[in-house]
């Protein structure tokens, strides 16, 4: 696809304060791209995590090289992944993916506060995803492990996967889980700091790990984990910004399967426009067997379309909306 009129827009998204000291920032700063063809309209969402923005405004001028290329899925190769992203969203959605309506997506709900924001409120919400994922290693061991049994004990039946971000030492996390039912545990999301300890976790307390910083780290180190790792894991986590290209996240995703792990699709944060395009590709892939890392919407105070908030355990999956309606 060539000749294109691309048009770009930017938007900040104010994080809700309890989630701003796991998200790392105020706000989600974004520039939408807007790909006009023939009558048509595609759209993408730009929003790197990290790097400030120092690292929007060089995804931003990347982004304006590659309309200036002739907005092609060729010359968006060499951009940034964030970037890469958003350019091949546009240039799928304008191709019509997402157009139409499907069935919603399983999806965990996610809790990143902390353990001193669990109130009724925070549980009443937690009460619609499939699962839950809660943000730990960040507040005192005691208060964590009470805000788990809280959780536990007030919304029965629910399965949590809890993610460290690699913040914790090995003996930290499995004395955090010691004595707690493992069948209410889905799985751990790379919570320690050395990913080589991922399979004594696993055996330690007898929950199954999922990848994540693994998935996308291209080392050699990493690999060579990830193919001793084996079926040990039982998902990867693919934040498609992070990879790039919607091909891309597909490739990992196809990856994933090959290797015995369910492909669970996550957002960095981004706008509720990216959840739901998150939802499509998920459905379009056939990938739903485990929910999706899908379930932030709430962590953003404002938002580029109607928030993408769960319902019985699933996200919406109506057609692709405008973002930014009105702004353009």
């Amino acid at each position: 696809m060539t000749d294109g009129r691309v048009r770009m827009l930017r938007a900040s998204f104010p994080v809700r304060e309890g989630d701003r000291p796991v998200v790392g920032v105020p706000a989600r700063d974004s520039v939408f791209v807007r790909l006009d063809r023939e009558g048509r309209s595609g759209f993408g969402e730009c929003a790197p995590l990290g790097g400030g923005d120092a690292a929007l405004r060089e995804c931003e001028r990347a982004l304006e090289a590659w309309a200036s290329a002739g907005a092609s899925a060729d010359a968006a190769a060499c951009l940034p992944p964030p970037a890469r992203f958003a350019a091949s969203a546009a240039i799928e959605t304008l191709a019509g993916f997402g157009a139409a309506a499907n069935a919603p997506v399983g999806a965990a709900a996610y809790f990143g506060a902390g353990p001193a924001a669990l109130d009724d409120a925070a549980l009443d919400r937690l009460r619609h995803g499939a699962a839950i994922k809660v943000k730990i290693g960040r507040a005192p061991a005691a208060e964590e492990r009470r805000m788990l049994e809280r959780i536990l004990r007030d919304i029965p039946g629910t399965r949590l996967r809890l993610d460290g971000n690699r913040g914790m030492w090995l003996d930290d996390c499995v004395a955090l889980v010691h004595g707690l039912p493992v069948e209410r545990f889905e799985y751990l999301e790379e919570p320690v700091a050395d990913p080589s300890d991922l399979g004594r976790l696993r055996d330690r307390t007898g929950i199954d790990v999922a990848l994540d910083e693994l998935v996308v780290d291209a080392s050699a180190e990493a690999r060579d984990l990830r193919d001793r790792l084996g079926g040990g894991a039982c998902a990867w986590v693919i934040r498609l910004s992070r990879i790039g290209s919607l091909d891309e996240v597909r490739r990992t995703m196809r990856i994933a399967a090959s290797r015995g792990c369910d492909p669970v699709l996550s957002t960095a944060y981004e706008s509720s426009w990216t959840i739901r395009l998150a939802a499509h590709l998920a459905r379009s892939m056939d990938a739903t067997g485990r929910p999706h890392g899908l379930g932030t919407a709430d962590v953003l105070e404002a938002d580029a379309c109607v928030p993408a908030t769960l319902a019985s355990g699933c996200v919406p999956c109506g057609p692709l909306p405008v973002p930014l309606e009105g702004r353009w």
